[in-house]
């Protein structure tokens, strides 16, 4: 009898399909409706389109809420500004105004996803620096300097908090503020295995400031977190640049994880598509990467 049950469930093993990418949506799907508040941390421009522009259509057109927060505006991307500019040795001017560029390039995107200008908010810390504020400058005496922009704190109409500064308690605090502002049941970000710095730290400043929230909110419910990869060695370009084919985690990651293959529509690719088009200067020194996230499905790791 024993022998036979241990055929029957050999055969079971053999003849089960394995769940489908697409299946595993459904850990995403339920969380989707009209009373979805979602808030996406992006730790630059354009990572919000390349992780989760599909994820930010979908709430939208559940009649839910977005709100898409940008750590920092990205001008301190030398290669970016030599390349836009043809400037040899830029000057802290000149990634000022290639983050006041990228800017502009964000209310392109995101109105092209479907939000408003109003649904954006720019915390204006300093782009490569995110790292040295968990680090070094968690609660320094004197605030971290941008070897770029050469500025020490955010411009004045991006600052939330009175009296912040290029640390990262104040950094911490803007996010709790927002968090606490907008009371998202949704957030996503990036993880902290994602190999850019600036990402990584974003994490968390994002995990830091929901636990102070939490806390001092034990009666509200706690957001569900999802973390979306955007760099980690050669993924995904190596997967095929601007295929629309399905996008798979890395085989080397180093925690095997469950992914969630959320799986996109047409018309949302499309639209994902064209908000990753309206930033021109990043199509300018990494286009096939960019469109290396263009695919149709997007990746998910569930953080609770």
């Amino acid at each position: 009898m024993l022998q036979v049950l241990r055929i029957i469930l050999f055969a079971l093993a053999i003849l089960t399909p394995a769940v489908a990418p697409a299946e595993k949506m459904q850990a995403i799907e339920p969380l989707i409706s009209h009373n979805t508040r979602l808030i996406v941390f992006s730790p630059h421009p354009d990572d919000e389109s390349l992780g989760a522009g599909g994820l930010i259509q979908r709430v939208l057109g559940a009649g839910g809420k977005v709100k898409v927060v940008f750590m920092t505006n990205g001008d301190g991307f030398p290669e970016g500004v030599e390349t836009e500019h043809h400037i040899a040795v830029p000057t802290a001017k000149d990634y000022r105004k290639y983050g006041e560029e990228r800017r502009l390039e964000v209310v392109k995107a995101i109105t092209t996803l479907g939000l408003k200008e109003r649904d954006v908010i720019f915390l204006g810390f300093p782009d490569g620096g995110l790292n040295y504020l968990r680090l070094e400058y968690r609660s320094h005496p004197q605030p971290y300097m941008s070897p770029y922009t050469r500025k020490i704190r955010p411009p004045a109409f991006e600052i939330i908090v009175p009296r912040t500064d290029y640390c990262g308690r104040d950094l911490r605090k803007e996010v709790e503020r927002v968090i606490d502002e907008f009371r998202p049941n949704l957030v996503a970000t990036t993880p902290r295995e994602d190999e850019h710095p600036d990402h990584s730290a974003t994490y968390y400043f994002v995990k830091k400031a929901l636990a102070h929230w939490t806390d001092k909110h034990p009666n509200q419910i706690k957001p569900n977190l999802l973390t979306f990869l955007i760099h980690f060695g050669q993924w995904p370009v190596a997967q095929g640049a601007g295929t629309g084919l399905h996008l798979d985690p890395p085989d080397n990651f180093p925690d095997k994880k469950d992914w969630i293959a959320f799986q996109l529509k047409p018309e949302e690719v499309k639209i994902k598509n064209k908000a990753i088009l309206e930033y021109h200067t990043q199509m300018l020194v990494m286009g096939r990467f960019l469109l290396s996230f263009a695919r149709s499905n997007e990746l998910f790791i569930s953080e609770d």
